[in-house]
């Protein structure tokens, strides 16, 4: 074969081969473009509270090995997102991972949707001492306009939520995927609805609960009193939770009978736990509201922590919860009662004083003082009163029961 003809032969194929390639590229950068897309929907900037280059790490520990460090103020793309830990971030066509503290939330023009992690407040301003909304519960979904994780314990961050706007700690928010243009609905969440009885459903949850109010609680056709009574149920009547409404009620379901009660009025219902603090410290977050029963009269109140030691320092968030404990008791007094408490997604023995002492953090709610919360093997230096704590932690269990 002359060089000539051997030249005209790949030419030849060549040629024929033209299409196929021209396609094959154009897919791959058809991929490329998608992928690009995708990733620019959740977009973070490297946070700016620090002069210092951020470190961009190949797996998520602070020993992994190095891909770059990025500037402060950097766009970057986000896969997947933990506010407590590290994200998986896409940047210069390198994949891996920052510390989430380093990232600060940003959609030019829009927001995306989050959702709590546990239950907490919902605040008019980025702290702990401004006037809370209420308390939003886990689950729930909000719309994120802009989001800072960085702080000690925590930054906050500026969300939408029931056509309202204001704050939320940024630890208690994790991404769901779903992002908003400027144009979209306000809605404060992508899953939930308007209930035909009234109320936003803010959690889907399959539990079991029992009426904890000595005069019983009403069964009803809606979610308040002025709708129909289907029936009376009497105190320790047990009902299946299908959804826990934004306005106070739940939907439950009683021996074939469908309706909605009081939240107020349920309690735990045969699921509490029996366990040291030790084990639970984790779940219970230092600022956030929980539920309380008082297991005697199946009052319910909240409660939140601000110190976890051998016990977990409390205090009531508000003054109409402080009265309510006070109301329990006619006066303040150590003996504790037996309580179910509720937090991390689980209920729990425990036993309450009710003598507010020592320091506190929380002003306005009538209370000065705080009050200390104590569960199964509770260790004191009076003996004597180590008893009694048992005692509550072990009557608030077998009530449960």
């Amino acid at each position: 074969m002359t060089f000539l003809s051997a030249e005209r032969e790949v030419r030849a194929i060549m040629k024929s081969n033209a299409k196929k390639i021209t396609f094959v590229f154009f897919f791959i950068c058809l991929i490329i473009g998608l992928s690009q897309t995708a990733l620019a929907a959740d977009v973070f900037k490297t946070t700016d509270t620090t002069s210092d280059p951020i470190n961009f790490r190949k797996s998520p520990s602070s020993n992994a090995e190095r891909i770059a460090r990025i500037q402060p103020g950097t766009a970057v793309d986000v896969l997947d997102h933990d506010p407590a830990g590290w994200s998986k971030v896409s940047y210069n066509g390198d994949t891996g991972y920052i510390k989430s503290e380093f990232l600060k939330f940003h959609i030019s023009g829009g927001s995306a949707v989050f959702k709590t992690t546990d239950g907490v407040n919902f605040r008019t301003g980025p702290s702990g001492d401004t006037e809370s909304y209420g308390l939003i519960v886990k689950g729930e979904n909000v719309e994120v306009l802009e989001h800072d994780p960085t702080g000690d314990p925590a930054g906050w961050s500026k969300v939408k939520y029931e056509n309202k706007t204001g704050y939320i700690r940024s630890d208690f928010l994790q991404k769901t995927g779903v992002t908003k243009s400027s144009s979209s609905s306000s809605s404060s969440s992508s899953s939930s609805s308007s209930s035909s009885s009234g109320g936003t459903t803010q959690a889907t949850v399959t539990k079991y609960q029992k009426v904890t109010d000595p005069k019983g609680a009403n069964l009803r056709k809606g979610s308040s009193t002025n709708h129909d009574i289907i029936r009376a149920l009497s105190m320790g009547t047990v009902v299946e939770v299908f959804e826990e409404l934004s306005n106070g009620w739940s939907h439950v379901s009683h021996d074939g009978s469908k309706g909605y009660i009081s939240s107020d009025l349920l309690g735990a219902a045969g699921k509490v736990e029996l366990v040291e603090f030790a084990d639970i410290r984790n779940l219970l977050k230092n600022g956030v509201p929980f539920k309380v029963v008082d297991v005697r009269t199946g009052v319910t109140f909240n409660l939140q922590s601000f110190s976890k030691g051998k016990h977990a320092d409390v205090e009531p968030p508000t003054a109409a919860d402080t009265k309510k404990i006070f109301d329990l008791r006619g006066k303040w007094a150590w003996d504790p009662r037996p309580v179910w408490v509720t937090f991390g997604g689980r209920t729990f023995a425990a036993s309450l004083n009710g003598q507010p002492h020592a320091g506190s953090t929380i002003s306005g709610n009538n209370m000065n003082g705080h009050l200390c919360l104590h569960f199964q093997n509770t260790v004191t230096n009076n003996k004597s009163y180590q008893k009694d704590l048992r005692n509550a932690v072990l009557e608030a269990w077998n009530a449960s029961k």
